[in-house]
Order: C-alpha cells, then sequence, then structure tokens
C-alpha cells in the first residue's frame, strides 16, 4: 500500500488528463530529478526519496507515492504539495 494516494476527478477527458500529468512530470523532472515514464496510461516516477505512478482515466487521476524513510516524517507536508500542486494542474485547463 503506498504511503500517499490521491484521487482526484476531472473533466479533461483522457488526452487532456494526460497532458496535465504530463507537465507535472516535466516539472518533476526538472526541479527533483525524478525519472519518469509512461506505460500505457500511467506514468510510474522515481526519485530520490519517493517513487510511485500516477494513473491517469477519462474522469479521475490517481496518485500513489511510496516515500522512503528519510521522507516518512513529512509525510503530511508531501502530500499537501501534491494535492495543490495536481488540484492546480488539473483546473488549468478546465
Amino acid at each position: 500500500m503506498a504511503d500517499i494516494d490521491i484521487t482526484r476527478s476531472h473533466s479533461l477527458g483522457l488526452d487532456d488528463g494526460r497532458a496535465a500529468v504530463g507537465r507535472v512530470a516535466d516539472k518533476l523532472e526538472t526541479e527533483l530529478g525524478v525519472d519518469a515514464e509512461w506505460t500505457g496510461d500511467t506514468l510510474e516516477f522515481s526519485g530520490q526519496g519517493a517513487d510511485g505512478h500516477i494513473e491517469v482515466e477519462a474522469d479521475a487521476v490517481h496518485v500513489a507515492i511510496n516515500l522512503s524513510a528519510f521522507l516518512q516524517p513529512m509525510r503530511s507536508r508531501v502530500q499537501a504539495e501534491a494535492e495543490d500542486y495536481l488540484d492546480q494542474s488539473l483546473q488549468s485547463q478546465s
């Protein structure tokens, strides 16, 4: 089970939902050095301290993040930031 589990509904459809998640991945890669790769409609990511996936559906996005022991004490902060950024990314396209 993931340390952080987030689901958000959206009205973007599959293609625009994937595009929004792609922008999230670009930011993670640029700012945090996270590696990300698409497998179907799921973006798998890994980086220093965390890994997981973002599954895109036509009407929802599901995020699962596993944290290293180092990041466990900051779990609530990491989750809040992930939720905020995901919400902003999905809204900016609606």
